[in-house]
């Protein structure tokens, strides 16, 4: 089997200040706001999602387990605070 050849793109900026310390900027976004939903959602197959739920039993802490425990919020009858 042959590899293929692929590009992996990666934007970065490096700015050199007058007083020779490197800014470097990785195109890293803002801090992310809980209240807008997530662009790409992880998909977990059910039978992963039994195990994670198993997991929680036990006490562990993950961001799959807390996206599965969390309750979920109609946006048509959201009310505002």
């Amino acid at each position: 089997m042959r590899a293929r050849e692929f590009t992996i793109n990666i934007p970065i900026n490096i700015k050199i200040n007058g007083d020779g310390e490197p800014e470097i900027d990785m195109g890293q976004d803002a801090p992310i706001d809980p209240t807008v939903p997530k662009q790409d959602p992880v998909m977990v197959p059910p039978l992963q999602q039994q195990l994670e739920l198993q997991k929680a039993d036990v006490g562990k802490i993950s961001p799959i387990i807390k996206d599965l425990t969390q309750d979920e919020v109609d946006p048509e009858t959201k009310q505002l605070p």
